[in-house]
């Protein structure tokens, strides 16, 4: 009972906070071009972790994306906030003292929603670091479906920042937030590791390019 009420504080405040915001968005073109790529239209947004709440509130609503989150506490409140915002939330998570949890049946879901024309997003970095270097989860995914990958930076004018791992940053009230997407990532679809690898080399300097706009 108390754990369903302080789920719902929590998205009471930050359903609060994220409607004070506003938004500039650059790059169109790429979010465009992205939708044409796969036969479905179906494309996945490379976030980092610090910035996956402003992304999230930026794109409320707009269309059902999927999003991932960990099958932990914290997991379950990302969950609540994602559905709250109008997304599927696929719970699952490769980490973990015991093996698997859930991460193989959380792969085979987010797949085949994204061979459906689903969009999602990741945030690339989770869900412990190191801060701002792409893992091969996404690269992975993007291979498997002919997906594109489209890099996404959220910046806030004003915004709180977290002693985390990943500098979490919570925008502060009527912060302006500039959206800024990149240049789709198309992966090549031949079965070679360095393809994974330096798919992921390439998500990162592809959104530390984007930070400079």
């Amino acid at each position: 009972m108390i754990h369903t009420l302080l789920k719902q504080v929590i998205w009471l405040i930050l359903k609060a906070l994220t409607s004070t915001y506003t938004y500039e968005f650059y790059g169109r073109e790429h979010l465009k071009k992205a939708r044409t790529i796969q036969p479905t239209g179906s494309f996945i947004f490379s976030i980092w972790h610090e910035q996956v709440l402003t992304v999230m509130a930026a794109h409320a609503h707009d269309e059902p994306y999927i999003a991932l989150a960990s099958r932990s506490k914290d997991g379950e409140y990302a969950a609540h906030i994602a559905n709250k915002f109008g997304f599927y939330a696929v719970r699952g998570s490769s980490r973990g003292r015991r093996g698997d949890k859930g991460g193989k049946e959380a792969l085979t879901e987010y797949i085949e929603k994204l061979s459906r024309g689903i969009s999602g997003g990741i945030t690339v970095d989770g869900p412990k670091g190191p801060r701002h270097v792409c893992k091969p989860g996404i690269v992975i995914m993007s291979h498997k479906t002919g997906s594109p990958i489209l890099p996404v930076i959220a910046q806030a004018n004003r915004f709180w920042e977290f002693n985390s791992w990943d500098r979490f940053k919570l925008p502060k009230p009527y912060a302006k937030i500039k959206i800024i997407y990149g240049e789709p990532i198309q992966i090549e679809q031949k079965n070679d590791p360095e393809v994974f690898t330096e798919g992921a080399i390439k998500v990162s300097a592809s959104m530390k390019a984007i930070e400079t706009i």
